[in-house]
């Protein structure tokens, strides 16, 4: 069993909930990009060492009315990280390309084990594809 410190886990509430104010003040997706009809957007994540302990791939859809927000949060608990695929999705999203795949690593830092904090170095694997309105 795992604990976390209460400021650790109070320090991650607090991201949690500037996360959530962000996406609520972000303007909807139809706004930013009118054309659009659907974006999705993958995450698998790599961990430092055995598939196994990674945690589990993500899938989010995002239709008209979703708020154009694209950062998430590191799904390890321990850590303070994020993935901002901001830039990302707005150039899938200005370009006639219609699927953008990159990594990115997380530069979070873990309480791993009652030790001073540790680089998180989980990797991100993302695919953003994006859908478009038939020309009508």
């Amino acid at each position: 069993m795992r604990f976390t410190s209460p400021g650790a886990a109070a320090g991650r509430q607090q991201r949690l909930e500037r996360l959530r104010r962000d996406r609520a003040a972000a303007k909807p997706l139809r706004a930013l990009f009118p054309a659009v009809e659907q974006v999705r957007i993958d995450l698998k994540f790599e961990g430092e060492s055995s598939a196994s302990s990674a945690p589990a791939s993500q899938s989010h859809v995002l239709h008209p009315p979703a708020r154009a927000f694209f950062e998430f949060p590191c799904p390890y608990a321990d850590c303070d990280g994020q993935f901002n695929l901001t830039n990302a999705v707005e150039a899938t999203l200005t370009s006639s390309v219609r699927q953008v795949q990159g990594m990115l690593e997380c530069a979070g830092l873990r309480a791993r084990s009652h030790s001073p904090k540790h680089p998180c170095q989980l990797h991100l694997n993302y695919t953003v594809t994006a859908n478009y309105e038939p020309d009508t």
